[in-house]
């Protein structure tokens, strides 16, 4: 059976079973950067063919999540230049997201945040870290969805998947669910209060640990277990 288009539909069907598939898994933080990424294993992973491995893995390369080494495909590695430019990207979207989000703030806007941090402070010891994440991205695209602004979400969940892939090298040696839980209750309160000043501020010491974290692992001589 084909599609409209002329394309095989099962093979269609199959390749978005293969990319969704792994985009989850690379965003519950399987994988770290770097690792390579064989189609014929995708392909073994999801039950298809490596066609529809391969359409996955050039579409999750678009979205900055998987790249070409050589060959090979391979999850991306962000160098620290890289991270900078990703989290000041990501700061200028989620600024005009919370100043957006207290101009139009509502009671329902509002109660769906609430919501998410309840769910986060009734997991932060059940689920895993990779779930947890899932969580955080609601909890940041839930204050973007405040603004009405179809294009602020779809360029930030972007963003936000990129910084989701660069956390996962420091899952070790971060602050973990309960710090990032704590971050949260403090932005969504400056929002709560109109104070899209403070809801920054927060916001900028949100993704700090993250950056810091990076620049150590980036100096000269630095190693693995130098940033802890």
């Amino acid at each position: 059976m084909h599609d409209v288009n002329g394309n095989d539909a099962g093979s269609s069907s199959r390749g978005d079973q293969a990319y969704e598939g792994l985009k989850t898994r690379i965003l519950r933080h399987e994988f770290l950067m770097g690792a390579v990424l064989k189609e014929d294993e995708v392909a073994s992973w999801f039950g298809g063919s490596r066609i529809p491995a391969r359409d996955a893995l050039r579409r999750l390369e678009q979205e900055g999540l998987v790249e070409r080494v050589g060959r090979r495909y391979a999850v991306r590695t962000y160098t620290y230049p890289e991270i900078l430019v990703t989290y000041r990207l990501r700061a200028a979207l989620e600024h005009l997201s919370v100043e957006l989000a207290v101009a139009n703030r509502k009671a329902g806007g509002l109660d769906r945040v609430a919501h998410i941090l309840e769910l986060q402070r009734a997991s932060l010891q059940t689920i895993s870290r990779g779930e947890f994440s899932d969580l955080d991205t609601a909890f940041h695209l839930s204050i973007a969805a405040m603004s009405e602004l179809d294009m602020l979400q779809h360029e930030l969940s972007l963003i936000l998947n990129r910084a989701r892939l660069i956390r996962t090298n420091e899952l070790a040696i971060d602050a973990g669910p309960e710090g990032a839980y704590r971050d949260h209750c403090r932005i969504f309160a400056a929002v709560q209060r109109g104070d899209a000043d403070t809801a920054k501020a927060e916001l900028d010491y949100h993704f700090s640990t993250t950056v810091r974290l990076h620049a150590i692992s980036a100096a000269p001589g630095a190693t693995q277990g130098s940033a802890k």
